[in-house]
């Protein structure tokens, strides 16, 4: 039998295999301990040349960081900034695909790695491990429905012909506009509703975004096991065979880091 306190140091392993980490930290997001190998793995991240990857420990708790030296680029610098909104979408992604992960918003930097466990991760300690577990094999999925404008002006016609003449004065003009516009409002809440019925089964949560434009039905998150992805894109497009492309287009972007289910924040 191996001693106990050899085999209790084996299951605590110290926080001393990296020298420390000075100046300012930028952060990614928050993973489990169990995923310090993982990291390994990740590669790059933001700056020119892309800074290591690194990890500061909270119980049992990671922070993936990179070291540097205050702002990331002048903000001037527009390239540099998208360079580094890229780096960070890329290296979440990559990080998404290992291990589970509350990502972090792009641009976050704590002055030190004592600053990010006093702002962070020791006030934050509760949430974070809850919402590491809602995410324990899950990914993020965005699905933004769009009506095909020819078409949908096509339904208004036929089911409200009365809309269709247009009137000579200015006041009913504006009067006939109001009409189309409650009545296109009507066909979009009664769609979303239809669409989130079917999509429900098959998410474990969603969250519903702002439209992006006058043609958009749904914009939404959806948080989806991620080894039921095959079956989900199996009902996504029977979804879409089911509304018809001449009339919704269904477009999904995904899997991705679960940005739209985290709200950590620094205090």
């Amino acid at each position: 039998m191996k001693p106990p306190a050899k085999s209790a140091a084996r299951r605590r392993p110290k926080a001393v295999a990296e020298p420390p980490l000075r100046g300012s930290i930028y952060l990614y997001g928050i993973t489990r301990a169990g995923s310090a190998k993982q990291v390994e793995a990740l590669g790059g991240g933001v700056g020119e040349p892309a800074r290591a990857v690194k990890t500061i420990p909270y119980k049992n708790v990671l922070a993936l960081v990179s070291e540097t030296n205050g702002a990331l680029h002048d903000e001037r610098d527009i390239r540099g900034m998208r360079r580094d909104m890229k780096a960070h979408a890329a290296l979440l992604n990559r990080a998404a695909g290992m291990m589970t992960l509350v990502p972090a918003r792009f641009g976050l930097v704590f002055p030190s790695a004592a600053a990010l466990v006093a702002s962070l991760l020791e006030p934050q300690y509760r949430a974070m491990t809850a919402l590491l577990d809602k995410l324990e094999g899950m990914v993020e999925v965005t699905l933004r429905a769009t009506y095909v404008e020819e078409h949908l002006l096509g339904e208004v016609a036929r089911d409200h012909p009365e809309l269709t003449s247009v009137p000579r004065d200015y006041q009913s003009r504006i009067d006939v506009g109001k009409r189309i516009a409650a009545v296109i409002e009507d066909h979009r809440v009664a769609d979303a509703q239809w669409l989130m019925r079917r999509l429900q089964p098959i998410a474990h949560d969603a969250r519903i975004g702002k439209p992006t434009s006058n043609q958009t039905v749904l914009n939404v998150s959806l948080l989806v096991e991620s080894a039921k992805m095959p079956g989900f894109d199996r009902e996504l497009a029977a979804i879409q065979k089911e509304v018809g492309r001449e009339r919704i287009v269904l477009d999904c972007v995904g899997p991705l880091p679960a940005y739209s289910f985290t709200d950590l924040m620094a205090r």
